[in-house]
């Protein structure tokens, strides 16, 4: 199994090589799927296996007579057959869940199912030739036996923490460690090869069991009820930061260049550098839920700009849970939402996996997940092409700055951008999201029409007048709220570091209700925005109610010019259009326009001289079966002359029509998404 190195990481004073997934490259679709109980009071899901009122009680019993009998029916060799026939390249199979009962043939408990569903599925996959990365559910067990008890997280009172599923958070200080990767070694020798090992809540809650107070002893040199936050924040990252490399080292001792992720990998990134230096740099790819189109391309975005692979969830079932019943759960979604779902995420340069669930007896639902795994496989076959080496197009760069790894948390709350890059994307505007702390290439700031400054960038003054070289050229800067009040070690300033840029100086915190009044759309917010003074800065607009402070205030910095509104990121409501407003007034209309009876998007990558453009349709939720007639104008004075365009993958020409300044397509669109080919001269 070859591995590529790409960093190595110095955690405990020595290295720790991590490597990028070779294995997981180009776009690949996966299967996440096995065996697991709902037997909790109905958290996850209205599918609990007994009816009632929940007690641990009757969880145990309900889980004992779901587990006699489970998988009667299942054929590992033909499930995996069906999956590959389907498309996927690979599955990742549950082994340990929240409830601790365990599906292979384990030496280290007794809570275990009836076959070894485990080893059944990992020798289909190598007869198949297909890879196999191991589920384990890491923080959450509620093993019966009397240790997983000693082994609680406990509150302030003493009590066992957790049982949201229901279940309990194991302590990582305690012998549960060693249980855990007991585990995962006893599942590398009895069944490897494997590619990878995918941990699920790898995370800890602020515990006050015996265990964690030792430790935090040890480190810090005083009593855990004493720490401070910053303290506790530190302990709880060296803690999952430690953990996860010695899980490496012993994954790796078993078997040299086995992959090792966890469930959420790589969105510490601007949101907790510190969480994501010490954490996240270790996962050898990047994972996270999706579920719905939404959430999918949000975290599809990073993608593209991630140094390693990056994966998202879909969940094809209605449900991650075998029921009692033989029969399967039906599928989530129809075809169109399933194509629209995991073709954004390969379209932005993730893989996807989706979950899929079968019934009791083991047999899965042919009319329904395995039919929208096949259309999903069929969408990336007919794509692939277009999608292996192709980069982004995009009219704004997003900058999330460049934050320090010693910073816990950003001092403005979440990732940067993540509110006005949806916004933006609506509004027609393609957009890349700029740098990280796992950005895999140099980001030229000259390749965008328009930087988006984040309220929650932290900037160093290097990228501050980096961003400045880039508007004194000619460039167009939309900067909101606090972007660049704080310094890329979280300490806030105090002015804003691009205050010649944006034409005001700062002045302090607006609360309270306020409206904002001048050129633009109505705008209602609630929320803290920022007060600022107008030095060079024209006023455009006011925030009727907070004394008509300056709202938007515009600049001109050499050749270029910059809009700063003091709005605080999170204020935005959905689908509000000013972001859009203000982006138009910068840089225009979008360069790419469509109009038809539904609602679509318009992502684009490019790829050599060619254009990607993929017409998403998001009207999917009426199980929309056919196409409908569109029109797509492209304007030529910014994408440039087109010479022809083609649909993918049939190569056949769609027609167009001239006229100065712009190329109209007029096609039908398909109901899930349509890729086209544009030739530019």
């Amino acid at each position: 199994m070859l591995t590529v190195p790409i960093v190595v990481v110095m955690l405990a004073g020595l290295p720790l090589e991590i490597n990028r997934a070779p294995w997981y490259e180009p776009r690949q679709l996966f299967v996440m799927t096995g065996f697991i109980a709902n037997s909790t009071s109905g958290t996850w899901g209205a599918d609990f296996l007994t009816r009632g009122d929940w007690t641990p009680e009757k969880q145990k019993t309900a889980l004992g007579a779901w587990n006699r009998g489970l998988g009667a029916s299942y054929d590992a060799d033909k499930a995996v057959e069906a999956f590959q026939r389907a498309g996927a390249t690979g599955v990742i199979f549950y082994d340990k869940w929240h409830d601790g009962l365990v599906p292979h043939a384990t030496g280290l408990t007794r809570f275990r199912t009836e076959r070894d569903l485990v080893g059944e599925t990992v020798r289909a996959l190598h007869k198949h030739g297909m890879k196999a990365v191991i589920y384990y559910s890491v923080g959450f067990d509620y093993n019966p036996e009397p240790r997983f008890l000693e082994w609680a997280c406990r509150d302030a009172a003493g009590r066992p923490m957790g049982r949201p599923f229901p279940t309990d958070w194991m302590s990582f200080h305690s012998p549960y460690r060693q249980y855990v990767i007991g585990h995962l070694v006893e599942i590398i020798k009895k069944y490897g090869p494997l590619e990878g090992v995918w941990l699920d809540i790898f995370s800890q809650p602020a515990s006050l069991d015996r265990y964690s107070k030792a430790a935090f002893s040890r480190q810090f040199g005083k009593a855990l009820e004493e720490a401070t936050p910053d303290q506790w924040s530190e302990f709880t990252v060296r803690t999952l930061g430690d953990f996860l490399t010695e899980i490496r080292r012993a994954v790796r001792a078993a078997q040299p260049g086995i992959s090792v992720t966890f469930n959420g990998a790589g969105m510490a990134d601007m949101a907790e550098p510190r969480h994501a230096s010490l954490v996240d740099a270790q996962a050898d790819y990047f994972s996270m839920e999706g579920h719905r189109w939404a959430n999918i391309e949000r975290g599809a975005r990073v993608g593209h700009a991630m140094d390693r692979p990056f994966e998202v969830g879909m969940l094809l079932s209605s449900s991650w849970y075998v029921p009692m019943e033989d029969q399967a759960p039906p599928p989530s979604m129809g075809e169109a939402e399933a194509v629209v779902s995991a073709a954004t995420a390969w379209i932005h340069g993730a893989n996807v996996y989706g979950a899929m669930t079968p019934g009791h007896s083991g047999v899965y639902d042919e009319r329904g997940d395995v039919r929208l795994l096949k259309v999903i496989g069929g969408w990336l076959r007919d794509n692939r092409e277009w999608l292996n080496g192709a980069e982004p197009y995009a009219d704004v760069g997003i900058v999330l700055g460049t934050a320090r790894a010693s910073v816990h948390r950003n001092p403005m709350g979440a990732r940067p951008g993540m509110t006005l890059d949806p916004l933006l994307r609506k509004a027609g505007y393609s957009t890349e999201l700029v740098g990280g702390g796992f950005a895999k290439k140099h980001f030229r700031l000259d390749q965008y029409r328009m930087l988006l400054l984040a309220d929650g960038a932290l900037l160093d003054e290097g990228l501050a007048e980096e961003i400045r070289e880039y508007a004194r050229a000619g460039g167009k800067v939309l900067a909101l709220g606090r972007a660049s009040l704080y310094s890329e070690t979280g300490e806030k300033r105090a002015d804003f570091a691009l205050r010649d840029l944006y034409g005001v100086q700062y002045a302090g915190e607006l609360p309270g209700y306020k409206q904002l009044a001048g050129v633009v759309s109505e705008f209602r917010l609630n929320a803290p925005a920022v007060e600022v003074k107008a030095t060079t800065g024209h006023v455009m607009a006011t925030w009727r109610g907070a004394a008509n402070a300056p709202a938007i205030v515009e600049n001109q910095y050499g050749k270029g010019r910059s809009l700063y509104f003091s709005a605080l990121e999170s204020g935005f409501p959905e689908n509000d259009p000013v972001a859009g407003e203000l982006a138009g007034r910068l840089i225009g209309a979008p360069p790419v326009r469509i109009e038809g009876r539904r609602e679509y998007r318009l992502l684009m990558n490019r790829k050599g001289d060619s254009l990607l453009l993929y017409v998403v349709n998001r009207s999917t939720a009426g199980g929309a079966a056919s196409g409908e007639p569109v029109r797509v104008t492209i304007d030529t004075a910014v994408m440039g002359p087109v010479a022809r365009v083609e649909l993918v993958p049939r190569g056949a020409e769609v027609g167009l029509s001239r006229r100065e300044g712009a190329v109209e397509l007029r096609f039908e669109a398909a109901p899930s998404v349509t890729t086209l080919r544009v030739v530019r001269q």
